[in-house]
Order: C-alpha cells, then sequence, then structure tokens
C-alpha cells in the first residue's frame, strides 16, 4: 500500500540550530518512538524500529540515510527501507523535511512522507495509518523538543578543552626527561676513586624510559576520531498501533456493532416465529 502523509510541528530553537540538528541523524534517531541506532557506515545508518499490533510485536530492521541536504532552501531528503525480522511485511519510505524561520524565534517543520508498507499493518487501511503517524510525530516533536532545550552543548566543551590539557603534560614530559643526562657526567667526574657507586650510578641513569610518552600520547588521538557515540532510543517501548488509533477504531467500529446486533435481533425473531 504506498500513501503520502503530511505532517508539521514546531520546535523551540532558531532555524540554524534546528538544522544542524536535524542532520545529525544520531541524535533524531532518539527521539523517534521505538527506533533505536545499530550503526554507522559512513552516511548509511542501520537500526530498527519495533511496531505493536495489540499482542503482537514486530521489529522492523533497514537502513536509512540522507539523499540531499539544500541549506539555503533549509531542505534534507531522506531515503530508508526496512524489512520485518520474522515476517515478509516490508516498509520504504522518502521524507522530505523543510524547515521555515518563525517571527518569535521557533522553527516550523513540514514533512512529507511517501510511504509503502505490505506485511500486517497495512491491514489498517490509509486513514488509520495517517492517524497514527500524526500522533507519532507528535511524540518525536515532543521528545526533539525536551532534546533541543536540554543543556548538552556546554558539557562538550571542557571535554574538548581537556585534550590540548592532557597534550601539555605529554610535551613536558620529555623536557623533564633531557635535564637529567647532562648532570649525569658532571656526578662521574666529581667522584672518580669511588668505583662501587657508579655501578647502581648507571643503573639509576638507565631508568628514565623515553617510551613513557609516545605511549600517553599515542591512545588520545584515535579515542575521539574513532569514538561516534551511537544515541539509542530513550524508551525500548514498541509502538502500540491499537493504543494510538484505539479512538479510530472504535468509532468505525460502532456502525459495525449496531448493524450485528440488528442481524442477531432479526434472526432471533425469524427463529420463534417458525417455532409458532
Amino acid at each position: 500500500m504506498i500513501m503520502e502523509l503530511d505532517h508539521e510541528f514546531t520546535v523551540p530553537v532558531p532555524v540554524d540550530r534546528a538544522w544542524s540538528v536535524l542532520l545529525d541523524v544520531e541524535r533524531v534517531a532518539s527521539c523517534m518512538p521505538g527506533a533505536t541506532l545499530d550503526s554507522v557506515d559512513g552516511d548509511e545508518y542501520a537500526g530498527r524500529m519495533k511496531v505493536k499490533v495489540g499482542a503482537m510485536t514486530i521489529t522492523y530492521r533497514g537502513t536509512a540515510r540522507i539523499v540531499s541536504a539544500d541549506e539555503p532552501s533549509r531542505t534534507v531528503t531522506m531515503e530508508a527501507a526496512a524489512k520485518e525480522a520474522r515476517g515478509s511485511g516490508t516498509a520504504s519510505a522518502t521524507v522530505q523535511a523543510k524547515l521555515h524561520q518563525q517571527d518569535d524565534g521557533t522553527t516550523r517543520v513540514t514533512v512529507r512522507t511517501k510511504l509503502n508498507v505490505t506485511g500486517r499493518p497495512a491491514q489498517f487501511g490509509r486513514n488509520i495509518l495517517s492517524e497514527v503517524g500524526s500522533k507519532i510525530i507528535a511524540r518525536f516533536a515532543k521528545a526533539l523538543a525536551a532534546e533541543l532545550e536540554a543543556p548538552e552543548a556546554p558539557e562538550a566543551e571542557p571535554a574538548a578543552a581537556a585534550e590540548p590539557a592532557a597534550a601539555a603534560p605529554a610535551a613536558a614530559a620529555p623536557v623533564q626527561e633531557a635535564m637529567p643526562e647532562p648532570e649525569a657526567p658532571a656526578e662521574k667526574a666529581a667522584e672518580p676513586e669511588k668505583a662501587a657507586e657508579p655501578g647502581p650510578a648507571k643503573a639509576e641513569v638507565a631508568q628514565p624510559v623515553p617510551a613513557a610518552p609516545p605511549q600517553s600520547a599515542a591512545p588520545q588521538p584515535p579515542s575521539p576520531s574513532e569514538r561516534p557515540p551511537l544515541r539509542l532510543a530513550r524508551d525500548d517501548d514498541a509502538i502500540d498501533l491499537l493504543e494510538v488509533a484505539g479512538p479510530s477504531l472504535a468509532k468505525r467500529a460502532v456502525p459495525a456493532a449496531g448493524g450485528l446486533v440488528v442481524l442477531l435481533l432479526v434472526i432471533r425473531w425469524l427463529v420463534r416465529r417458525r417455532r409458532r
């Protein structure tokens, strides 16, 4: 089943900051209910998403990537494709999000999604899936707003400042090792008659190990570059389609239930009439 969905929401930050966050897939994935980011390989992001249909849980595994990001127009396009981990159902989507600066300093985000779903969730129909999508976007927008309002940026600054501070003692270490080398021959010239003392003195001169500075400097460069911090979903709870679309399903079920009751009454009346 192929369908198009249009949604919009507002985040309480200027458009420049909202744009940088929108391109951070790891950060955005943590705000999507039921989604978990597993790995990052270049521009491709692998993850999974859980969906509940009553007591049944469906897990989709797939990949997503940013196809285009036009900064002047503040428009980003992303493609995603996934398959049921235990089933034949599939889901693919092309999502285009555009940012609009508001007069009050906030950012309005319009989202257009082209969705193609097969399998059990497709049985709900377009109207139900559209309502479910709207409520999922509302939850996502609320989590994203809380993420943007959280003071995370100032915490990263001291970590960056600590790296040059750690490099400073590493640079001072070789200077300290170079100092005892000229002092060692001066001690030997002052005491030439003592043959027993130069023995341990040579052992003391051999104590400074030049390999210590490279060991402290070696692990520092790879650690920041080889640690892409994956942000997982805050809650691992799956999205319950029946819970989200419950009121809509109930409204659609009332006419059908009423018709069924009328049909049962008619059948009962006919049976009694035949007995007479």
